[in-house]
């Protein structure tokens, strides 16, 4: 018998009419690893809540051990299941990390003693040691996603359900995360794994498309190759000095260092995770100043700075999609109706429909679509400085794509500052690199050409 399977199964996500994919029919035995694939807005995460019964079925049927696994599951059957969600700050509930780790198997009942054991091994195997005190909503987002994992498999589940619980991690971590779930789907394991990631679907045992069938070709140019700086001025300097305390917001490394940002032109933020690249962004767009980061304009600014969030959940505050592209650009100064025009001729060449993309409500899209909504409401507003944070995190190859199109125009206007793990897609962007983190900053004392 199957551990888990799916006979003609159709859902959607709350106040939707209609299913947002076709009829799933799947089986997946202990140890088997199934990676789910396909467009942003196909239905993947929908089919992921759906297959771990926390999404009622449309039409079809959910079995786990040949049992109806649906809401109100006897809480037996449910404890089989870990499930892991997009947004990593939206599953946190402890003030440590330590708690979180543990808080799962608490609620299992499982004896302190083992979950010690299993806290320690997993804190261990992703490197969170150092972070048991911490408060896990002041970690990165790619340290959200280890401690996420690791919580998940301290309770011991026989089915992991994880959405894009990757999308954030540096290649080293995301090395470590799929050699040890492959050790454990060697122990019987089954996994179902939302990606868009090409080292994910080979990781997996077989994968499944949602929605249309993957296009050739995809984002895959040496990430080493990227062109270099664009020449001319520098718009700003971002001084880095060394952090002099231990908590709170701050860059890892180990001497200061500046960062020249061109007039027009990218400069792309690498390193691992936690090393500080999202506070650098919320720094030098002055969205969270902090006495480490000091910028210095060539020229006063005539618009400030504008920061996209990695959180695209945590940034929209709108009801519907065309108010939230347009009230940025609103408050910058242009009128709604160009405001819509600039972003309706985006959205077109995401391949998202505009007309429709309008009306929709924001909570009712993907999590790529949002992420996309997001960027796109960036990049037509009037700004002195973009700041992008994981702008392709979770984006099919696609959009991606099509993405890099977007950020190397917009870069022709005026600075644009990229955070990113996605050196595949970072390859296709023009400019320069500076990787954070602790001991690196001293490879990188200047970007431009005209200042190396």
């Amino acid at each position: 018998m199957a551990l888990l399977s799916a006979r003609d199964l159709t859902a959607a996500p709350p106040g939707a009419t209609l299913p947002v994919f076709a009829p799933v029919s799947l089986d997946l035995d202990p140890g088997e690893w199934l990676a789910l694939s396909g467009p942003n807005g196909g239905g993947k995460s929908t089919l992921a809540l759906a297959l771990a019964g926390l999404l009622p079925a449309r039409s079809g049927e959910v079995r786990l051990e040949g049992r109806l696994l649906a809401p109100g599951a006897e809480g037996s059957q449910r404890a089989r299941v870990a499930v892991i969600l997009q947004d990593p700050a939206a599953q946190l509930f402890c003030a440590t990390v330590a708690d979180e780790l543990a808080l799962t198997a608490r609620h299992l009942n499982h004896s302190e003693d083992r979950i010690a054991r299993a806290v320690a091994r997993w804190a261990a195997e992703f490197g969170l040691e150092d972070d048991l005190s911490t408060d896990p909503h002041a970690l990165s987002a790619g340290r959200q996603q280890l401690v996420l994992l690791a919580a998940a498999l301290v309770s011991a589940p026989a089915l992991l359900i994880a959405d894009e619980p990757a999308a954030h991690l540096d290649a080293d971590a995301r090395g470590r995360v799929l050699a040890a779930v492959r050790r454990e789907a060697a122990l019987g394991l089954a996994l179902v794994w939302v990606t868009q990631e090409p080292r994910e679907r080979r990781a997996a045992d077989r994968v499944a498309w949602i929605g249309e069938t993957p296009p050739g070709g995809g984002v895959a140019p040496d990430p080493e190759a990227a062109p270099g700086a664009p020449d001319g001025e520098s718009a700003l300097t971002i001084f880095v000095s060394e952090p002099t305390r231990c908590g709170g917001p701050l860059i890892r490394t180990t001497a200061a260092f500046r960062l020249e940002v061109p007039s027009a032109g990218i400069l792309m933020l690498t390193g691992p995770n936690g090393c500080g690249k999202s506070v650098l962004m919320a720094a030098a767009t002055g969205l969270h100043p902090i006495a480490q980061c000091q910028v210095k304009w060539r020229v006063e600014p005539k618009e400030s700075a504008l920061f996209v969030s990695q959180y695209p959940d945590q940034q929209i505050f709108e009801e519907l999609v065309a108010d939230e592209l347009a009230y940025a650009a609103v408050c910058r100064g242009l009128t709604r109706e160009v405001a819509l025009a600039r972003a309706r001729k985006l959205l077109e060449r995401l391949h998202l429909p505009a007309k429709e993309m309008f009306a929709r409500r924001c909570w009712w899209l993907s999590g790529g679509e949002k992420r996309l909504i997001e960027t796109v409401a960036g990049l037509i507003a009037p700004a002195s400085l973009l700041a992008l944070d994981e702008p392709s995190a979770g984006l099919d190859d696609r959009r991606r794509e099509v993405l890099a199109e977007l950020v190397r125009e917009r870069a022709l206007e005026g600075p644009v500052l990229v955070a990113t793990q996605d050196l595949a897609w970072a390859g296709r962007l023009p400019g320069g690199r500076a990787r954070l983190g602790q001991g690196n900053a001293r490879g990188v004392p200047s970007i431009s050409k005209k200042t190396d």
